[in-house]
């Protein structure tokens, strides 16, 4: 039987919910500004699958991690699992309250807050909303508005405070519908997007004054669904690939579909508008994905950083290579999303795709085309770097990255806070988390008073 890489090592899953209520060990000093928590997603089978080949790092149920931060101290951290219906299921357990879904979801890949609201979001499924303990669900359909799955990457619009979302429907058609939730999290605005099939869509980009789609030949593969594959999507290049822009005010028939060369997006850094015609989208590309096997990793080959400039006038797309290093879990300032920007992070992978490990951490200087890597030590990795602006930031880099690093010496997690401006010298402040974190997804940093 082929051993899956994501249930062993540092993949592995954690069986224990824990909640350390009490101030964990600091070595360095924790910024005064830090005030709130650090939650993270990622998946966590709570029943290990004893078939291993037919494992996919994305079907394993949501974990979600919280580690607080105040008053220049770490107080607490807490693990839970997400309780949606599937995992309610399986367990014997009382289901989440809330509407039917058309699909149950894991609920494993990300989790933001917005509106007064912590959701747990994955690719299929409706959203679920969080109590304050993270012990509690209840499925998030925006009272009624919501028809169909929501993905796993919405943006929050920095001015506004809108949430502008898409959701894929394998089920469809429509296989693909684009929403607006009002900065209150009222659900404004949906609009069904014409796609001939379904396809992998994971992220897109937005704009101040667009949204940009990627129709990319990862498709849904009924036959992959029905041998019980978890995550049942294939690389079919024949199928072709295009960007479809539309004006973040316009319905879907103001889709503008441009055609590209077949590659494969699971990640974007950003997006911005440029003189007008142009929008700029920075992306990590992979030349091809999903075109091995579960247990051989998501691709056969690594993603770099790559820069798309999009001339919607004249119907063309420039892709420029930024990098040749293989990253990927790109972040932006929040305060910069849709909006031009300077600097991003990105989580360094290994060189070998179909056994994925993490190094350090880089930060691009996409002014300069420079590069400055953290290497968080020996026998030690990093994931998503997430970064918080300073409490009286005005440079675009002025604030902190936070990424909770795999210890192997401790087999343990450390949250390690990073000077942006100083960002491959050592950690301002390292808290030491009491048990092991497995690499995760996606998270957020939420203020105390948000």
């Amino acid at each position: 039987m082929t051993e899956s890489p994501y249930l062993h090592g540092n993949f592995a899953p954690v069986l224990e919910e824990r909640s350390d209520n009490h101030e964990l060990p600091v070595t360095g000093s924790i910024p005064p500004d830090l005030d709130g928590r650090l939650i993270r997603n990622g998946p966590n089978p709570a029943v290990v699958p004893t078939d291993e080949t037919e494992y996919h790092w994305w079907a394993g149920d949501g974990m979600v991690h919280a580690v607080s931060i105040g008053g220049e101290r770490a107080t607490g951290y807490r693990n839970r699992w997400v309780r949606t219906r599937a995992l309610a299921s399986r367990l014997g357990t009382p289901a989440p309250r809330g509407p039917s879904e058309p699909v149950d979801g894991p609920a494993n890949a990300n989790v933001i807050r917005h509106a007064g609201r912590t959701l747990a979001l994955s690719e299929s499924g409706f959203p679920l909303a969080l109590s304050s303990g993270l012990d509690r669900a209840r499925l998030h359909d925006f009272d009624g508005g919501l028809l169909s799955p929501m993905g796993a990457h919405p943006k929050i619009d920095p001015t506004s405070g809108e949430l502008i979302f898409f959701g894929c429907d394998v089920f469809g058609p429509p296989f693909l519908r684009y929403h607006v939730a009002d900065d209150r999290g009222a659900l404004v605005r949906t609009e069904t997007i014409d796609l001939p099939r379904a396809v992998m869509m994971h992220d897109f980009g937005v704009s101040a004054t667009r949204a940009v789609f990627l129709d990319l030949p990862v498709l849904f593969d009924l036959d992959l669904a029905a041998r019980g594959r978890s995550v049942p999507f294939r690389w079919m290049p024949d199928a072709g690939a295009r960007v479809g822009v539309m004006p973040r005010d316009g319905d879907g028939d103001a889709v503008r579909w441009i055609g590209i060369d077949p590659v494969s997006v699971l990640h974007v850094l950003n997006c911005y508008d440029e003189d007008g015609d142009r929008v700029v989208l920075d992306t990590v590309r992979h030349d091809r994905a999903f075109d091995t096997e579960p247990a051989a990793g998501i691709a056969s080959v690594v993603p770099v950083l790559s820069r798309w400039t999009i001339d919607v006038r004249h119907g063309r797309v420039t892709q420029r290579q930024l990098d040749d290093l293989p990253v990927e879990f790109p972040r932006v300032d929040p305060a910069l999303a849709g909006l031009p920007h300077r600097y991003g992070y990105c989580a360094v992978l290994s060189d070998v795709p179909a056994r994925p490990t993490f190094g350090g951490l880089v930060k691009y200087d996409l002014l300069r085309d420079e590069s400055t890597r953290f290497d968080p030590g020996p026998g030690r990795q990093a994931s998503e770097p997430i970064f918080v602006r300073a409490a009286d930031g005005k440079g675009d880099d002025e604030g902190w990255v936070l990424s909770i690093v795999h210890d192997a010496a401790r087999e343990a997690g450390d949250l390690v806070i990073l000077d942006a401006t100083s960002f491959g010298g050592p950690p301002v402040a390292t808290i030491h988390l009491p048990v092991r974190v497995p690499f995760g997804l996606h998270g957020s940093w939420v203020p105390a008073d948000a």
